[in-house]
């Protein structure tokens, strides 16, 4: 009879604690039909577990995590800011945003919009100062945009940390040249030939500098190197014989623009210039 009772107890045991059991929470059947490559019911049950518990971070960056992987980045970018925002101190969604900034930067820079992909590149940015990436391709845009005094921080702040990187070099020494820095724009140059000692224009751009800064015997010495690497370069010959010219060479100044002239017999500057030394007498 003991052995009876103590059996109907622990019986009774059982169904007690096995009705009692909780049902799956919105978030875990998220998470269950996430892992079996069901995306759809997962954004379902996750987005059911937001409308009852709209402030866990853990959600909206698992919300965002799917929508990504269906193809939605700006969709899931607003679910992971949405977690930034409630967990400031949240690794693996900081991660994931700055990419997702850099992409959809990139894109929206492609369909021309500079400034629009210049303020996704600043999110990035907020998020992680160091983040080279979004620093130089905001300053290619600013450049892009002609707005040199604004892409000078960015790509200075590049080439501290990456140095050697030459499309930021020569970007960064035109936004010099263009804002009359002409000692930082020849300093950037001459590393970029540095990096490129056979690339033409970067040569042509030293030489473009030094003659603003009427350092007319290196603006020849290394024009005349620009010259060998692309001796049918117009724009070179030019600037050679305008060193010449402001060296006070002149016959070697008219050497070069008669070299223009047979290249392009309508090249104006070329014509105007040999124009010119012809009324000097030389």
């Amino acid at each position: 009879m003991k052995k009876t009772f103590l059996g109907l107890l622990a019986l009774l045991a059982v169904v007690f604690v096995t009705g009692c059991a909780t049902p799956a929470s919105h978030y875990e059947l998220g998470v269950q039909y996430y892992d079996s490559g069901k995306l759809d019911e997962a954004i379902d049950e996750f987005q059911s577990e937001i409308v009852s518990n709209p402030a866990d971070p853990i959600v909206h960056k698992a919300l965002a995590d799917v929508l990504a992987d269906k193809g939605l980045l700006p969709e899931a970018v607003f679910e992971w800011e949405k977690a930034i925002t409630l967990r400031p101190n949240y690794p693996e969604v900081k991660e994931k945003l700055e990419a997702a900034y850099l992409s959809m930067g990139q894109d929206t820079f492609e369909k021309g919009k500079n400034d629009e992909a210049i303020e996704i590149w600043k999110k990035a940015i907020v998020l992680n100062p160091e983040n080279i990436e979004a620093h130089k391709r905001a300053g290619l845009a600013y450049m892009a945009n002609k707005t040199f005094d604004s892409a000078i921080p960015e790509l200075e702040l590049v080439t501290d940390k990456n140095p050697n990187d030459e499309l930021v070099l020569k970007k960064l020494g035109m936004a010099y040249f263009q804002t009359d820095k002409s000692d930082l724009a020849a300093k950037a140059f001459e590393a970029l030939v540095r990096l490129k000692p056979t690339d033409a224009t970067a040569y042509n751009n030293l030489g473009s500098v030094y003659l603003k800064m009427k350092k007319y015997e290196d603006a020849i010495q290394v024009l005349t190197q620009a010259v060998k690497l692309a001796p049918g370069k117009v724009e070179i010959l030019n600037n050679l014989g305008n060193a010449y010219y402001n060296d006070g060479k002149y016959k070697e100044a008219g050497l070069q623009w008669a070299k223009v002239l047979e290249l392009e017999p309508l090249n104006k500057t070329a014509k105007d210039n040999i124009k010119t030394l012809q009324q000097m007498g030389e």
